[in-house]
Parts: C-alpha cells; sequence; structure tokens
C-alpha cells in the first residue's frame, strides 16, 4: 500500500507559513535576550556606582576624623578638635572617584566627662537614573576633660 501524497499544487504556500513563524520566534527570542542584556548593563552600572559612593563615604568620615582627632607634634599643646554641623561638601577629581562627591556632618554631643561625635558621611556617585547614595555613620569619643 502506498501512502496518499498530496500533489504539489495543493503543497504551495505551506513553507510561506513555516517561515514566517520561524521569523517571529526568531524576532522574539532576539527582543527578549536585547532586554536581559540591558538588564545586566544597569545592574553592572548601579554595582560600580555603589561600590564607588561607599568608598567616597569612606573617604568622607576618614577626613572627618582627621579633623576630629588631629596628629599632636607636642603633647603639651593638642590641636582643637574640628566639628562642623553644617555639611562640608567634597567634589573628588582623582581617576577612582571622580563625578562623586561627599557630605559630611558632624554632632558634638555632651557626654558629662567626654564628648562624643557623630559622623555622618554621605557619598553620591552617578546622575539621573544612575544616582547611587550611600551613608556611612561613625562615633567618636573624645578625651576626658
Amino acid at each position: 500500500m502506498h501512502p496518499k501524497v498530496t500533489p504539489p499544487k495543493r503543497q504551495k504556500g505551506s513553507m510561506l507559513i513555516i517561515a514566517v513563524f520561524a521569523m517571529t520566534a526568531l524576532a522574539a527570542l532576539g527582543a527578549a535576550l536585547m532586554q536581559i542584556t540591558t538588564s545586566q548593563s544597569d545592574t553592572s552600572t548601579r554595582e560600580v556606582l555603589g561600590t564607588r559612593a561607599w568608598l567616597a563615604a569612606n573617604s568622607g568620615t576618614e577626613m572627618a576624623m582627621a579633623r576630629l582627632f588631629p596628629l599632636a607634634t607636642d603633647v603639651n599643646n593638642l590641636p582643637l578638635a574640628v566639628c562642623s554641623e553644617t555639611p562640608v561638601v567634597t567634589n573628588f577629581s582623582s581617576a577612582g572617584l571622580r563625578g562623586c562627591l561627599v557630605s559630611v556632618t558632624c554632632e558634638t554631643i555632651d557626654a558629662g566627662e567626654f564628648v562624643q561625635y557623630h559622623v555622618e558621611s554621605k557619598g553620591q556617585c552617578g546622575s539621573g537614573v544612575h544616582q547611587v547614595v550611600r551613608i556611612q555613620e561613625s562615633w567618636g569619643k573624645g578625651i576626658s576633660r
């Protein structure tokens, strides 16, 4: 018994339907891959900017601590601690933190026999939708009175 074969005249156009379906499926796959690539690029950008913002905040904390506890060359003539509640803003120009800024505030808290310092450092990198902010808080204890 021979299988029934459809005559070639009736098969016209079936290949066109298969080709259109394949092209549509490949276009959808390509669009999905583009979305994934864009999302990964955005995530990587935010991760790098977040790290830079954290480092900027850390640098601000270090600068504040250096003003609070300056190095003394003479034990009998200790330098005064500088603590400013007004934000001190620093724009970085070095290669690693270019485009980042840090805003540092310091609050003096009288704790009886000694002084405490509350330092808040806010590092900010990027702009627009890719702006990332990291905040660090630090406490310092001054020498006894």
